[in-house]
């Protein structure tokens, strides 16, 4: 075989086979969901530089309602773990922190996010999925936040995703 032809086989297969993985994906899904939280545990340590200075770490627990988009995901259970540098006295500061999405089926999904605390309760950020499993397996999703303190220790969070997952 000349290497004319093995170059466009080899080129025919790597076509076919990559035709085949796109043709499995579901690419760009957009979507909006909204999760109620509710805290189960709250620690801070006074930082001590500037009064109201703290550090805090956070556990909450939510569910998942889907307002636009696949519906995968809604009445999903999420644990929520947060990392906060917090000043009380403007209301600022970071948070990053990790949650855990569970299917009523008992599908996971593994999400890292960060964001910015604003004076006025509310807070904003960006999210990525980092593992699948179940139903979920093979899903990338990444976007957008926006939480709202509704009282303390309770508050809302309003996402703006978008997907690709692998059908099935």
């Amino acid at each position: 075989m000349s290497k004319f032809k093995l170059l466009a086989f080899v080129t025919l297969i790597t076509l076919a086979f990559g035709v085949a993985l796109v043709g499995d994906a579901v690419a760009g899904e957009k979507g909006k969901t909204r999760v109620v939280f509710h805290s189960t545990k709250w620690q801070q340590i006074e930082v001590g530089d500037v009064e109201g200075h703290i550090v805090a770490v956070n556990e909450a627990v939510g569910i998942i309602t889907v307002l636009e988009g696949d519906k995968s995901t809604d009445g999903a259970a999420v644990r929520l773990v947060s990392l906060s540098d917090i000043n009380t006295k403007t209301g600022t500061g970071t948070i990053r922190g990790y949650n855990e999405h569970t299917s009523r089926e008992g599908a996971k999904g593994y999400e890292e996010w960060e964001g910015q605390l604003l004076p006025d309760g509310r807070a904003q950020g960006r999210f990525a999925w980092l593992r699948t499993t179940g139903k979920w397996a093979g899903m990338k999703v990444w976007g957008s936040w926006k939480s709202q303190m509704v009282s303390p220790g309770q508050w809302y969070s309003d996402s703006e995703w978008e997907m690709e997952k692998l059908s099935r």
